[in-house]
């Protein structure tokens, strides 16, 4: 059986580098508090303050909210109660002038993520509630309603310093989003509102690729750092492993007597803080980059940076990676193997926590360019409601309805787009391969565009 150590590495290489862990009963004792009392204001005291009463209004209704947001889903039977016991409460929830959205600051993978659920709920509240509106004709009180949701989804994004709370909060931009679809589709909105749409979702062209360098660089400050700088300065190899183990969580337990290990390294540096952390910061940098160009995927990149360097250092670690994962049940040959490996390695302890916490970055990437490219496509949704009709991008632009066709984050060429019949916008997506924008369930076509229908049917 495998030590307790490698069984905790286990879940460790299965769970991956994404901060998918169990909050501690009690945070450690230098877990720094959350930042100084925001100026100007924080609206997250205020919104907390009403979530109880919120929440409760949200329950009285047997359904999830979240299967009502596509504007090509049933509306939701609402009962008269919920909607008069949320009426005077969505205004508590607003951004008001001068406030600025800040989450408390996270500290290590087992930091708990901030108030994700509530803010989704609020948002996809809202996003119902505007379809209802535009059903009942109520045009108006629907754009209201989207406008808020852009507002708290533009300041969710931009106040997110880390990958996972980056990932939860795209949800709420999805759903502020599919609001502006709902909008778009509905023959009720006039030409003046839907440029004010068009102006405002253009406004957001940087949004992406500003909250996704924030995360990264909250991603490296305050979590890989924290891992890092937490473990032990030792030349004991098994009691290092142990705390990669629990990512430096749990204090490291030494082998058991009579447990076959490493041995002790007396000489060797197991692990060198500075220069593992350059190297993660080395590794970032042209995703950065990238980012401050455009709100693309930089697909290349990976192949040719981290992933040719995490193939280094695993062929450099050798038997010691092996060894350290529990792949095999350790024997004396394995064990004098993988300490032959660790002592010919320089810092193999930091190559050894690059190779477990150096995510897939554009697979990570993709969650927030996902929503920057239905933000995109619904560019041009708008632009063909001020139009008319669906046209081409050449003739949008002629017309100065648009400066430039809408560009697909997943390629380097604008959105295509089919007229005809059934006239839609799609996204090569993940493969970079356009399969023709055929649409198969919400916004998913086959086998792999996203795709945004510009009719309601």
């Amino acid at each position: 059986m495998l030590p307790s150590r490698r069984l905790r590495l286990a879940l460790v290489l299965l769970l991956g580098p994404l901060g998918l862990f169990a909050t501690p009963d009690a945070p450690p004792e230098n877990t720094p508090p959350g930042p100084p009392a925001a100026t100007p204001p924080n609206p997250l005291a205020r919104w907390r303050e009403n979530l109880p009463a919120l929440d409760a209004a949200i329950a009285t209704y047997d359904g999830h909210l979240i299967s009502h947001e596509n504007p090509h889903d049933p509306l939701p039977d609402f009962p008269a109660s919920l909607r008069a016991a949320v009426s005077p409460l969505l205004p508590l929830f607003r951004i008001e002038p001068g406030e600025v959205l800040a989450f408390d600051r996270i500290h290590g993978p087992e930091t708990p993520f901030p108030d994700h659920q509530p803010l989704r709920q609020l948002v996809s509240l809202r996003t119902v509630l505007a379809r209802q509106s535009l059903a009942a004709g109520d045009t108006a009180t629907a754009l209201s309603l989207v406008r808020e949701n852009l507002a708290a989804a533009r300041a969710t994004l931009l106040a997110q310093e880390g990958i996972i709370p980056l990932i939860h909060a795209t949800s709420v931009w999805q759903s502020a989003l599919d609001g502006v679809h709902a909008l778009a589709l509905s023959p009720t909105l006039s030409p003046d509102s839907a440029r004010a749409l068009l102006r405002e979702l253009q406004a957001d062209d940087r949004l992406a690729s500003l909250a996704i360098t924030r995360a990264l660089r909250g991603e490296f400050d305050y979590v890989y750092r924290v891992i890092v700088e937490r473990m032990p300065a030792t030349d004991d190899p098994d009691l290092f492993l142990s705390s990669v183990s629990s990512l430096g969580m749990a204090p490291p337990e030494p082998l058991q007597p009579g447990e076959l290990g490493l041995g002790l390294t007396p000489g060797h540096v197991l692990l060198d803080v500075p220069a593992t952390l350059a190297a993660y910061e080395a590794d970032l940098a042209p995703y950065l980059a990238a980012l401050a160009r455009d709100s693309r995927l930089p697909r290349e990149i990976y192949p040719a940076t981290t992933a040719r360097t995490l193939d280094a250092f695993r062929r450099e670690l050798g038997r010691f990676l092996i060894y350290a994962s529990g792949e095999l049940p350790p024997s004396l040959a394995e064990t004098t193997l993988a300490r032959a490996d660790l002592l010919a390695a320089t810092n193999p302890g930091g190559k050894l926590l690059a190779v477990y916490l150096t995510p897939p970055w554009p697979v990570l990437l993709s969650s927030a360019l996902r929503r920057e490219t239905q933000r995109s496509a619904l560019c041009g949704l708008l632009a063909w409601r001020i139009h008319g009709g669906p046209t081409t991008w050449e003739i949008l632009i002629a017309k100065d309805i648009l400066p430039a066709a809408p560009a697909d984050p997943f390629s380097n060429a604008p959105l295509p787009y089919a007229l005809g019949p059934l006239p839609r916008i799609w996204s090569v997506y993940l493969d970079a391969r356009d399969d023709g924008g055929d649409p198969a369930a919400g916004n998913f076509g086959q086998p792999d565009d996203l795709v945004w229908r510009a009719t309601a049917d």
